[in-house]
């Protein structure tokens, strides 16, 4: 299929779903997220990310979207909008899936990955879960995760489970989420949605990030890290709050609440990110840690520093964002050739 058809239009995310006027396409739909970089210290391995839209119809105020060029600049609107092009999207994912070597794709890392699947059943005649789930289910190499907030799992509960796709919800305490999370569902109606996927025999997971240290935090994480245990999921992934230098300034910009970055007062050994002080952050995650049940599945940390890793007690086996926590071994030596990891003596 061409990818050199005439620019097409955007369709910004409303209930009606039409076409809206502004001439904006995409170019190339897979794209590959480029980790910091082994000397930077961050444990992160390059992963596949599949942009199926544009922005985010939820109105964090922690997301990062909003210091990026495209919506710095006006380029997509941060409210969200997806491509008429996606018939070009399609084609991608079908010469991706001939890598010979596993690999994860994940929609949901640069808008939510289900957010827009009632749209795409508007604007295409077929919810984008109808579209992605059967040239995955097809094989057995590769998987796809879909990362969300929403609870929009009407269309994928259609369609007969497959292990080779992964729902994973990104979850919060119910009072960061009340103050910071603005318009998503909340964690209760996530967690429900999540139950509902499992209880068809889909494949769960959860990412608890950021975690916030607002007042309460510890009855807060712990309630919702007893609600994940309580799921089995296949993993877990924690982060701290963190931000770029500029992220305070554009959420005040677009009007979100852009106090709790106030928190950030130290940056990792790296510099990468502006970070809660070493101490706040090895507490939070040791204490959630140590609520969900590890023994039964994987918990990893999301673009934390190596050391981070240390002192939490934490072991690193390579990255199972990449495949699935069975990939122990496939993970470990990626690791090693990325320098990321030192391979055994």
């Amino acid at each position: 299929m061409s990818t050199t058809s005439a620019p097409a239009a955007c369709a910004a995310v409303t209930p009606t779903a039409t076409l809206g006027a502004s001439a904006v396409r995409r170019g190339t739909f897979i794209k590959q997220f480029r980790s910091p970089g082994k000397d930077s210290g961050i444990v992160c391995f390059d992963f596949w990310e599949l942009v199926v839209a544009a922005g985010c119809p939820f109105r964090c105020s922690y997301c990062f979207l909003q210091a990026t060029p495209s919506y710095v600049f006006g380029h997509y609107p941060l409210s969200g909008a997806v491509f008429s092009n996606w018939k070009d999207m399609l084609w991608e994912v079908e010469q991706w899936l001939t890598a010979p070597s596993p690999r994860m794709l994940v929609v949901g890392e640069l808008q939510d990955g289900l957010a827009f699947d009632g749209v795409y059943r508007s604007l295409a005649g077929m919810a984008l879960t109808g579209m992605l789930i059967p040239l995955f289910a097809r094989q057995k190499r590769h998987r796809l995760l879909f990362l969300t907030k929403s609870t929009a799992i009407r269309h994928a509960l259609r369609i007969s489970p497959t292990q080779q796709v992964v729902f994973s919800w990104s979850l919060n305490a119910e009072e960061a989420a009340r103050r910071w999370e603005i318009g998503a569902p909340p964690p209760a109606r996530r967690l429900d949605a999540a139950r509902r996927m499992a209880s068809e025999g889909w494949p769960i997971r959860f990412r608890l990030d950021p975690i916030i240290p607002f007042q309460g935090w510890r009855e807060g994480y712990g309630q919702i890290a007893d609600e994940i245990s309580a799921l089995s999921p296949e993993m877990v992934t924690l982060g701290c709050l963190r931000a770029s230098a500029t992220l305070q300034a554009h959420a005040h910009r677009n009007g979100r609440d852009g106090s709790l970055f106030d928190m950030l007062t130290a940056k990792d050994p790296g510099g990468f990110k502006k970070r809660l002080p070493r101490g706040n952050q090895i507490e939070m995650l040791q204490f959630v840690h140590q609520h969900l049940d590890h023994r039964r599945f994987a918990v990893a940390l999301c673009k934390e520093h190596r050391t981070i890793w240390d002192a939490v007690g934490m072991q690193f086996r390579g990255c199972h964002c990449l495949i699935g926590p069975s990939a122990d071994g496939q993970a470990h030596r990626l690791q090693v050739e990325a320098g990321i990891l030192r391979a055994a003596p």
